[in-house]
């Protein structure tokens, strides 16, 4: 497989291989705005071409060693009619229905094929009558579509290992069942492990007396907050009520910047972090008041009375002294 090929096949399966909650025979969801979930496909192709209704295993990198734990059996060599687990490919993994073995290659279906049949006749009749790029997508479209190639080896894809579906698994508790049972009948024949939640988002988060844009999907929050707000009380609700809160509580608020983390927990233990930060105004600063001390009735008398006598002095004075200046001379 080309280079480029292999990175784009990497993103597609990056953004579809996610946990999914349960559906009524599969565990797993179809969809999601990324396109179709490896898990989800993987299980569909295992029940209708395996005859196996598998249990709900979580995130595609966690299907192994949970299929280990249920009593099924697993290992390193490639078998048709197994489940082959690509458990580092990304951060979640991702699963396919081996249908054959040949040589060095892997027959797989998964979500993202199935491939075109390039050998099918009417296919290579209709690419060889067609006239334009239109005629030719028209040609791919109603091809048939077969299982994808993957080679075995080299360890491009990084396989974790094979889930084998041809034996019952030993664990007498487990949820899934070797003999095919139809969709309708199946609650009844046969009961999936409930899949646990990787919700860790939040549903409402609350600050006192501070207004917040909140989104689930944003984790990183500022605001500034007056210097009068010494105290704040933070809460917060999940959106999956099985999902546990950190960091919740009443807090005290220093001047400047104030930094808070809410960490949310879901069932699965995935775990999500909203931060907080707050900078409180500084206190205005108090100016001292110059006081001037208070004269009382009588210490005004006294003061006027000797700036009047200062004033009478300086009146008597004036002319003798000048008389004194004029004999002088």
């Amino acid at each position: 497989m080309k280079k480029s090929s292999l990175i784009f096949i990497s993103f597609i399966l990056f953004i579809s291989c996610s946990t999914m909650v349960n559906a009524a025979s599969n565990p797993y969801k179809q969809t999601s705005s990324f396109g179709t979930n490896c898990t989800w496909y993987a299980w569909k192709m295992a029940y209708e071409k395996g005859g196996v209704a598998l249990p709900g295993w979580g995130n595609a990198k966690d299907w192994y060693n949970d299929a280990k734990k249920d009593g099924y059996k697993v290992g390193s060599t490639p078998k048709a009619n197994s489940i082959v687990v690509w458990g580092n490919w990304t951060s979640y993994g991702h699963v396919g229905y081996v249908e054959s073995v040949t040589s060095n290659t892997l027959h797989v279906w998964d979500s993202t094929g199935p491939c075109i049949d390039r050998e099918d006749e009417e296919f290579k009749q209709c690419i060889a009558n067609g006239v334009s790029e239109e005629t030719d997508r028209i040609c791919y479209a109603n091809a048939k579509r077969k299982a994808c190639e993957y080679t075995i080896s080299p360890s491009d894809y990084e396989i974790t290992g094979y889930i084998y579906l041809d034996e019952k698994p030993t664990k007498k508790n487990s949820s899934s069942s070797s003999n095919k049972t139809s969709p309708s009948n199946n609650n009844s024949s046969s009961s999936s492990e409930e899949t646990k939640s990787n919700n860790a988002y939040l549903k409402e988060l609350h600050i006192t007396d501070t207004e917040l844009s909140f989104t689930k999907e944003t984790f990183i929050y500022k605001a500034e907050v007056p210097s009068t707000l010494t105290e704040i009380e933070i809460t917060a609700t999940p959106e999956d009520e099985k999902a546990k809160i950190t960091g919740l509580g009443k807090y005290s608020l220093q001047d400047g910047l104030n930094e808070f983390i809410i960490e949310v927990t879901a069932e699965d233990k995935t775990k999500q972090t909203y931060k907080i930060f707050l900078t409180r105004q500084p206190q205005p600063v108090e100016q001292e008041s110059i006081t001037i001390p208070q004269v009382n009735k009588k210490e005004k008398n006294n003061v006027f009375l000797i700036i009047s006598l200062i004033i009478i002095a300086i009146l008597l004075i004036a002319p003798l002294t000048i008389i004194f200046i004029k004999r002088k001379n």
